[in-house]
Parts: C-alpha cells; structure tokens; sequence
C-alpha cells in the first residue's frame, strides 16, 4: 500500500546525503527543488522547502528533536551497527534515550537526521 514518503528539508543538500548514505539511490530530481531516493520497495522523496518558509526555520546544533509529529519513516538496514555508524558520520544521531527492541522479525532503533526529524531504522533478524 506505501509506495513512499515524503519529507520537506531546509537543507535539502544535507538531507540528501544522510539518506544517501543509509542507502538506495538518486532517481530523479537531483540538483533541482526535489530529490528522489529508491530503495527495492519505496520512494524517499525528499523536497526544499520554500524560501519563505524555510528562513524562519532554526535547525540548532544538534537539532531540536521533532517527536510530535505523528509519522515516522521506517528505513530498512541490513546491519544496525553498521547503520548507526553511517548516521553518525553524516550528521545525524540516535534518539537520545532511545534502546532497541525487536518487534514483527526486526531489530528497531530510533534516529534523528540532521534537521531533527525521527525516524526508525529497521533490521530483519
């Protein structure tokens, strides 16, 4: 039923490259407004936010977590050590506080990218 998401960016650049680095690859869109991240199952569709709107926006270092919100993407990995090491190294972290359990064959862990957006980090077991 999902095909994909899509999540707006102030630093469209930077939010690129983390996902790039947990995977999938460019196909469509890059250089412009908007990029296209695929993955076997799914689209990451990852989309500059309008100037107007993105000059109000304060990304601290490191960012204020965005836990209100009511989705979060699900990233699946093939290695979660691997993967929390990939998302150190380009700007992100893991969810402060935050342990990893297993639930429906798959080991969880919550992140945060760079613009403290949370999401899951998923690896079958």
């Amino acid at each position: 039923m999902l095909k994909g998401a899509v999540l707006y960016a102030k630093d469209l650049t930077k939010l690129r490259d983390f996902y790039l680095a947990l995977g999938g690859k460019v196909t469509d869109g890059d250089g412009g407004d908007y990029v296209v991240i695929t993955s076997q199952v799914a689209d990451l569709i990852v989309l500059q936010t309008p100037e107007h709107i993105s000059s109000q926006i304060e990304i601290s270092k490191p960012p204020k977590v965005r836990s209100g919100t009511p989705v979060k993407p699900i990233i699946e990995v093939l290695s979660m050590n691997q993967a929390r090491k990939v998302v150190d190294a380009a700007g992100g972290s893991v969810l402060s506080g935050a342990d990893q359990w297993e639930f429906r064959g798959n080991l969880v862990q919550d992140i945060v990218d760079p613009e403290g957006n949370v999401v899951q980090l998923w690896q079958p077991t």
